[in-house]
């Protein structure tokens, strides 16, 4: 028998399944759905045990053979248990009575919203080739199983939203969900393969890369056991090809500094700026990102922005290089500003156009997570996304850096 209901929503033709509700599931509040044509019966029942402690409340659908009239009474049913206080892990709702179309309405409503549901099992034998109820025996209340809840479906699209806004670790944990409680081989190992990569995308985000690599070649595996329903076998084999390509991409990000570093700093960025909408974080990145970029084309030339090597640096560029910094002396180390002027002599590139990205380091100078008070808009973080998405040339390396993006089943 199911536990006792704090709220109970109770499909009903009968008055007797009034009586039974109330003995069996015990419920503070009960919101009773019904038709016109037993309006006076069933309010009958409900005087007569409503001295049991048991509050009221009614709804009457306007046309019982309309399955969309039947969803729109359970909606205000549970918006009224809501209202009190309620929430959905404690309402659950009988679908024992009335018409077909209203039962598939209010279960229909239940199942979307993620509500339990019982019905109220009458025994009955077979006499003389047709089917009679069994006065020897009570009416049960059992359990309904939700679809929705076996296959992955009713959650499922909370997980693919969070993934995609890049909130990797709540998507992680409604994945975690999913898998515990889905029915089926196959969709056990898609949404394990969800959670793993979900958990793989998240230590990316914080650089564990060790830890990135371990989860996504789980996800790998649990999303490639070949899978008999097609659209299972198309989205998995799709995150399938797109984690092949991350796994070597993600082997190059340890160590040395290398254009995949770069590329992974600025796709981190972009992340944080269209994906999330979180702009100063994002800029944050991109600054970085054109510190990573200078700093890995002078290495190229052997040139540690760290500590500068001046012997490794002809005597023509040392001398550009005094006179377009204005300074009198060579330094020890570099800055962003003397890394790009630096960079610019010995790769004998043209000026680039200093005055964008001075106005946009200014702007993410001001900010919070930088040296100021003053939040980066929408405007500013897009304009600094193109700037450096622009400056930064590394196709080759780019393939492996972006994550994938889900869709629903």
């Amino acid at each position: 028998m199911p536990e006792p209901a704090r709220a109970l929503i109770l499909l009903t033709s009968r008055p007797e399944s009034v009586e039974i509700a109330v003995r069996e599931l015990r419920p503070k509040v009960l919101g009773v759905i019904f038709s016109q044509d037993v309006l006076l019966a069933v309010a009958a029942k409900c005087s007569e045990v409503g001295g049991e402690g048991v509050e009221f409340r009614y709804r009457m659908v306007d046309d019982p053979m309309e399955i969309g009239d039947a969803f729109a009474k359970f909606e205000l049913m549970l918006s009224e248990l809501e209202e009190l206080g309620y929430g959905r892990e404690e309402v659950l709702l009988d679908a024992t009575g009335g018409t077909t179309p209203m039962r598939l309405g209010r279960a229909l409503a239940a199942m979307t919203r993620g509500i339990s549901m019982v019905h109220q099992r009458v025994p009955q034998r077979y006499v003389d080739g047709r089917w009679e109820r069994d006065e020897s025996r009570e009416v049960e209340v059992a359990p309904m199983g939700n679809p929705l809840v076996a296959t992955g479906l009713l959650r499922e699209g909370q997980g693919v939203e969070l993934f995609n806004r890049r909130d990797y670790g709540a998507a992680a944990l409604v994945f975690r969900d999913i898998a515990r409680k889905v029915s089926g081989v196959e969709r056990e190992h898609y949404y394990r393969g969800l959670l793993l990569l979900s958990e793989g995308y998240a230590a990316w985000d914080m650089a564990d890369y060790g830890g990135a690599l371990e989860r996504l070649r789980e996800a790998r595996e649990e999303l490639g056991v070949g899978f008999s329903e097609v659209d299972l076998a198309e989205r998995a084999g799709t995150l399938g090809d797109r984690i092949s390509v991350h796994l070597p991409f993600l082997g190059r990000l340890r160590g040395r500094l290398s254009a995949e570093n770069v590329v992974d700093m600025l796709e981190n960025a972009r992340r944080r700026i269209v994906d999330q909408g979180r702009y100063d974080d994002g800029v944050a990145r991109l600054y970085r990102t054109v510190e990573m970029w200078h700093q890995w084309r002078l290495q190229k030339r052997s040139v540690s922005t760290e500590k500068v090597d001046w012997e490794k640096v002809d005597g023509e560029a040392r001398e550009r290089f005094l006179k377009e910094a204005r300074l009198s002396k060579l330094p020890e180390m570099l800055a962003l500003h003397h890394a790009r002027i630096l960079d610019r002599i010995l790769s004998g590139t043209g000026v680039e156009d200093e005055a964008i990205l001075r106005d946009l380091l200014q702007k993410r100078n001001r900010s919070i997570l930088a040296h100021g008070l003053e939040p980066i808009g929408k405007d500013a973080a897009l304009r600094f996304f193109e700037y450096v998405d622009g400056l930064v040339e590394a196709p080759e390396a780019r393939a492996g850096a972006e994550h994938a993006t889900l869709r629903e089943l």
